[in-house]
């Protein structure tokens, strides 16, 4: 039992001694709110806002500056302000912070609950800050926070890579913060997915690089009207980089250089697949997706086959040549389709 109340105590003392090293380390601001009380003088008990300059007003001294103090330091100076002006001889001051509205930071960009948010301790860290926010949205990925303050009378920015916070665990990068920060977040390396996918924008890249495959699962994969080859254009060693990527052989292929990596600043293109056309004495007519190696029989069975007018041996195709001229031939069923073919199902006579 004697051992229980021990430990119970020793709790309370530790909870008492944490609790008053947070009151010492709190750095009083302009806007905050305290009540300051004298010890067997009640009517010296007054709560005062701490203005711009750091001032409050107390009875007997008036003006005291209490601005970037800590709240034991505040207690010693109205402490010793009564006891040079005779007032009391033995002071014992007590502030408690009734409102906190000074040594705050804002928090915006891409985190959860932008806003002001008070630094408790006079070691408070970005990350901690970052908590308090809700932390960083996934849209930043591998962003940046920029933060903008004053540091000894000084302009200070800095910009802090949120991988290396978080994901690299750089100490040096948990910078504190101070009163009056700003702490902006901003999405860093993204890459444009374009053309026909399902989500077209831009994406955060979740590390410095990633592979092709997962950068368009990131857009919702290809859509239906989409090709099977992607562009991916972009710098490479100060060098513009173009690629054309058949995305078929990525999975299709062991070969790693099929799934080329995308970094950031990279424009991802999916262009729109290759039609023929079909019309004429066809089930079907209209326009068809142009599939890997499609035969004229093929796309002849994708419009449905003729119609009991129509027959195969009136088959008539329209194709560009080199000159943009358009030719007519009698194609050969096994021959491969091209995109923008158009093919004719002429009328049977019989």
């Amino acid at each position: 039992m004697m051992k229980w109340c021990m430990n119970i105590i020793g709790t309370l003392l530790l909870v008492t001694a944490f609790n008053a090293v947070a009151a010492e380390e709190y750095a009083l601001g302009a806007g905050d709110v305290v009540r300051v009380q004298v010890f067997q003088n009640p009517d010296l008990t007054t709560e005062a806002r701490v203005s711009e300059s750091g001032e409050i007003t107390f009875p007997l001294l008036g003006t005291v500056n209490v601005g970037g103090a800590g709240i034991g330091q505040a207690e010693r100076k109205i402490a010793q302000g009564l006891v040079q002006g005779g007032f009391v001889q033995k002071p014992q001051v007590n502030i408690v912070l009734l409102q906190v509205r000074g040594n705050q930071v804002a928090v915006l960009g891409l985190v959860n609950r932008p806003g002001r948010f008070v630094i408790e301790t006079f070691d408070t860290h970005l990350s901690e800050i970052l908590a308090t926010a809700g932390g960083v949205l996934s849209a930043a990925g591998s962003g940046k926070a920029i933060i903008t303050g004053q540091r000894d009378g000084q302009s200070f920015r800095r910009e802090v890579d949120l991988a290396e916070l978080f994901l690299l665990d750089k100490k040096e990068a948990d910078l504190l913060v101070a009163k009056g920060d700003v702490i902006y977040i901003v999405p860093g390396n993204q890459v444009s997915i374009l053309g026909q996918v399902n989500r077209p924008g831009r994406y955060a890249l979740e590390e410095a690089k990633m592979k092709l495959s997962d950068a368009l699962a990131m857009a919702g994969g290809v859509s239906v009207s989409g090709s099977d080859s992607a562009i991916v254009e972009g710098i490479r060693d100060g060098q513009k980089f173009h690629k054309v990527v058949d995305i078929a052989a990525i999975y299709m292929d062991e070969n790693s250089d099929m799934n080329p990596d995308v970094l950031a600043g990279d424009s991802i293109y999916v262009h729109r697949a290759p039609v023929f056309y079909i019309y004429g004495e066809v089930q079907r007519p209209g326009s068809y997706r142009v599939e890997r190696n499609m035969t004229i029989m093929q796309a002849l069975a994708e419009g449905g086959g003729p119609t009991p007018r129509g027959t195969q041996r009136g088959l008539k195709l329209h194709r560009k040549n080199a000159s943009g001229v358009v030719e007519k031939t009698a194609p050969a069923l096994d021959e491969l389709v091209q995109s923008g073919d158009v093919l004719y199902v002429k009328e049977s006579l019989f």
